[in-house]
């Protein structure tokens, strides 16, 4: 969720364990959470065809990973939603959104870094045949976002986006004024369409991925590969866009600073109870108090 609006927004991502189940966690946390291990599982059935022996071993290491994100990942999910909540009281800075978001990152990277050898033995698991839908999934995928990159006018999709963000945000705020609406989609217009290097991105881990599988690497050199893929993208992606990316970001922050300063005291207080409703939710889900 690179896709950051405010810094708790991605945290309630995190909490539901898959961006499918997003919207359902604004409303109900704890049930998207003891759903996405089965939608992870259908998602993954979605890109092949698996056999009955490769959905049990996937469905085992699912339970297994997210016994371990419940026990060890969700407290410090708790941690960082306690601290935004306490700094929503008072001013939140652009280096306050900062912090925010290299935790967030190092959450992901812990949690992908913990799948990656189950995701490299299922791949390893793929004959010929799956290896050949996979790819043509991908394809279907990248053609896709291709197609909805170019719908509408360029004015019309700044628009489009700057409403998803502003939807997203106001799950948490409630309903912005039409000037802070203004801010958020200035602040967004200030950026580039970054879709072609994302697109390139894309392919290039997949044709990766896909060459080591057919390549029949070792299970030591798949999970290397997919930790360099996933996980140490600065090491490949090209320097124009890793500078791009830190500008888009820089951008958010500022702009998340900038909203931050014209919230009513309603708002924040809306914002607080959302973050209170979420820290409630992971304390059902662990058992803590």
């Amino acid at each position: 969720m690179t896709r950051r609006g405010l810094a708790a927004l991605a945290a309630a991502a995190f909490l539901c364990g898959s961006c499918s189940l997003t919207k359902l966690a604004y409303s109900n946390a704890p049930f998207a959470y003891a759903n996405a291990m089965p939608m992870l599982a259908w998602m993954a059935g979605d890109y092949v065809d698996l056999s009955g022996q490769q959905k049990d071993s996937l469905r085992k290491r699912l339970k297994k990973a997210f016994t371990w994100h419940r026990a060890q990942e969700l407290p410090e999910y708790r941690r960082f939603l306690e601290s935004i909540s306490e700094k929503s009281a008072g001013r939140f800075s652009a280096d306050d959104a900062r912090d925010a978001d290299r935790d967030l990152r190092a959450y992901y990277h812990r949690t992908v870094e913990r799948v990656i050898p189950d995701i490299a033995d299922l791949l390893l698991q793929l004959d010929a045949e799956q290896v050949s839908q996979l790819e043509r999934k991908f394809m279907a995928d990248n053609d896709k976002l291709v197609r909805d990159s170019v719908k509408g006018s360029p004015e019309e999709r700044r628009e489009n986006r700057a409403a998803r963000l502003m939807g997203h945000i106001e799950e948490f705020t409630g309903t912005l004024s039409e000037s802070q609406r203004d801010l958020v989609r200035e602040r967004l217009a200030l950026g580039e369409d970054l879709t072609a290097e994302r697109l390139a991105d894309r392919r290039y881990r997949q044709g990766e991925m896909l060459a080591s599988i057919r390549a029949g690497v070792s299970r030591e050199r798949m999970i290397a590969e997919l930790t360099r893929l996933l996980l140490q993208a600065g090491e490949w992606r090209r320097p124009a866009y890793q500078e791009k990316l830190r500008e888009r970001d820089e951008r958010m922050f500022e702009m998340i600073a900038a909203l931050f300063a014209t919230l009513t005291d309603e708002q924040r207080e809306n914002l607080r109870d959302r973050l209170r409703g979420f820290i409630r939710d992971i304390a059902e889900l662990t058992g803590s108090s």
